[in-house]
């Protein structure tokens, strides 16, 4: 029987598993692992696969929104990580299992108490569930207002036609539109002096900026975190 291969994987043999898979798929791994001529077994095959290769994984930290919904899940379902997985697209099994035991365990270590206590499950529902709300929050807002900034950008200033009196020597008089000038986005001095010397204008209607609302969470009580040890909660400690 050939020896298979242990330790890290190589580019070549990356290569292999990912042009085999995109042709038939996955599933099948032990003999998925011998027909795409990799002395690897099924298994290492597949955790290669799924937490390296695939192409939907998601990369880099663990988004506050992620936070959010693998502390409710692991509330339900305890440490079923690849139940938990199944609900956080891109997200591996392994990596939400390190992000309980570095982060959540290393808190409740910090506090003296067991991460599945009823004692941290409050010191969660307290202060870090509430942070973490206060930061997608003011990652909305900060997304929204950069979107307005950059429509507005994108659409200059046009100023509407104005209304003028126009009088003829029989002695009538008649309303209409006049073009509206044409200024740029920084009207010059001698723009500036010409619309202030206009007679007879009456401007039309102008916009003004939409009012934007955003719904926050209802603050919390912080006043002695410093004596608590709330700070473990800071944003500095929160990743």
């Amino acid at each position: 029987m050939e020896e298979l291969r242990r330790g890290p994987w190589t580019v070549d043999e990356d290569l292999l598993l990912v042009n085999y898979v995109s042709q038939h798929g996955e599933g099948r791994w032990n003999a998925l692992a011998r027909s795409a001529g990799l002395k690897r077994t099924g298994k290492s095959c597949r955790l290669r696969w799924l937490n390296y290769l695939r192409p939907d994984l998601r990369r880099g930290n663990i988004t506050p929104q992620e936070q959010l919904l693998i502390i409710e899940l692991h509330s339900r379902w305890g440490n079923r990580w690849s139940k938990i997985a199944r609900l956080l697209p891109g997200r591996t099994d392994n990596e939400i299992k390190n992000y309980w035991r570095t982060r959540v365990q290393r808190r409740a270590k910090q506090l003296r108490c067991d991460a599945d206590s009823e004692a941290f499950k409050e010191e969660t529902r307290r202060l870090w569930i509430p942070r973490l709300l206060e930061r997608i929050q003011a990652a909305s807002a900060v997304s929204t207002a950069s979107a307005s900034s950059s429509s507005s950008a994108a659409v200059p200033w046009q100023p509407e036609p104005a209304m003028v009196t126009m009088h003829s020597a029989s002695g009538w008089s008649e309303d209409c539109f006049s073009p509206a000038p044409q200024l740029s986005p920084f009207p010059g001095a001698g723009e500036m002096e010409h619309l202030a010397g206009s007679t007879d204008v009456v401007p039309g209607g102008g916009g003004g900026w939409a009012d934007c609302h955003v719904d926050c969470p209802e603050s919390y009580d912080a006043g002695d975190w410093w004596l608590s040890g709330d700070y473990l909660w800071s944003d500095m400690q929160m990743i």
